[in-house]
């Protein structure tokens, strides 16, 4: 049975691709990736999306404790795209005690522990001198309390961390809550900055690429990561003609491994799976397909598998984190939004970085830019410990 859908009213997204949604829709047309090598000292080299520095500046007034690196963009991102005026106006209809907010992040603040571990001479009988910075940097509610205070809301609120799936799960969230009633908005998010955990850890694990990512390549040999923070303001009811809607998704944790997905994909294919039942669509009816597309050979080979089982060669795929990084917790939004934005403007982005498409991978890769009218389109997001979400977005008029 179909789920009733519920309305995108509006969306921003600051990334490596540029601040704000028309930046990043032109850094797709040109096809102009935001990585850029990235030295980590005698540990090597890497690839990293970040945030244009220029771009960012400090949080002061009132919310100055709040003030960090990866806080300061998503300041950024809340005052590009009209975002916080869409956030008044719904404040104004229902109420601040009736919009909610759901935040995925893997790290939040955690930069503001490694700055402290590296300026200071650290042993086991003298730890770091923790401050009253670190209370509103390193939890994960920190940017959630920081948003909170920002945009003056007292409604429901949850931050999500689910690895790689975590921005793409509060979508599901927030539409739960606004069908029971707890909420008539929701805001939803998903915030990534830069870490030199999240990089050696997957350095650890020997899934980080020296060279830009190429997902679907048959030299692809890892990840690059980046740095992003998307919102979306959604509501039960569309306030205009071409509003775009999400329309199904799908969650599951099948829990084949602490990093690795199952071979055949069969966590995200169930996901896909629940994804088309709530949305009433069959296979056919998806017109592209945002591929997680993390560049690692286990990843693309089992997520290609799952989707050529239930789509074929027929739907065009690509993944964009080519062009972003992986920007892990706030993957989910980061591509949903891309996938929103290639819907409005009838466009299938290319994937990038990728010149020759591995030996066994069957989808429909598409290799460059598509003008394609794009009315169902579904994004994947595989986390680790099998923590997948599948968001299926739609025009319906």
């Amino acid at each position: 049975m179909a789920i009733a859908p519920t309305y995108v009213t509006a969306f921003t997204l600051t990334s490596a691709l540029g601040v704000g949604n028309a930046a990043t829709l032109d850094s797709i047309r040109n096809k102009a990736s935001g990585l850029r090598e990235h030295s980590m000292g005698d540990l090597g080299r890497t690839w990293f999306g970040f945030v244009d520095s220029q771009a960012l500046r400090p949080i002061n007034g009132e919310l100055a404790a709040y003030d960090n690196d990866c806080t300061r963009i998503v300041q950024t991102a809340l005052e590009q795209d009209g975002f916080t005026e869409a956030v008044e106006r719904a404040k104004s209809r229902y109420g601040k005690n009736r919009i909610g907010c759901f935040l995925g992040t893997i790290t939040s603040g955690i930069h503001v522990i490694e700055e402290l571990y590296r300026d200071h001479e650290v042993a086991l009988d003298r730890p770091p001198p923790l401050n009253l910075k670190c209370a509103y940097s390193v939890s994960l509610d920190a940017i959630m309390q920081y948003v909170r205070r920002k945009l003056d809301f007292t409604g429901p609120y949850a931050t999500i961390g689910t690895a790689c799936s975590s921005s793409a799960k509060v979508f599901a969230t927030a539409h739960r809550y606004l069908q029971m009633g707890f909420c008539d908005a929701a805001i939803v998010a998903g915030v990534e900055g830069y870490s030199e955990t999240l990089i050696n850890g997957f350095r650890s694990l020997g899934v980080l690429s020296t060279e830009p990512c190429r997902p679907w390549d048959s030299a692809r040999d890892g990840i690059s990561i980046g740095a992003a923070a998307g919102f979306a303001l959604l509501e039960r009811e569309p306030l205009q003609d071409d509003a775009l809607a999400l329309v199904g998704y799908g969650e599951t944790a099948d829990g084949h491994d602490m990093t690795a997905p199952h071979p055949e994909g069969k966590g995200i294919e169930t996901a896909m799976l629940h994804a088309l039942e709530r949305a009433g669509l069959d296979a056919k009816d998806i017109d592209y397909i945002n591929a997680h597309g993390s560049a690692t050979p286990m990843n693309d080979m089992a997520e290609d598998a799952a989707v050529h089982r239930i789509f074929g060669d027929r739907v065009p795929v690509s993944s964009t984190k080519g062009l972003t990084g992986h920007t892990q917790g706030a993957a989910g939004i980061t591509e949903a939004i891309i996938l929103m934005l290639g819907m409005q403007n009838d466009l299938v982005p290319g994937i990038h970085n990728t010149r020759e498409i591995a030996d066994g991978l069957k989808c429909n890769v598409s290799l460059d830019n598509q003008t394609r009218r794009i009315r169902y389109g579904l994004t994947n997001s595989m986390g680790f410990g099998g923590n997948n979400a599948v968001l299926i977005f739609g025009r319906l008029n």
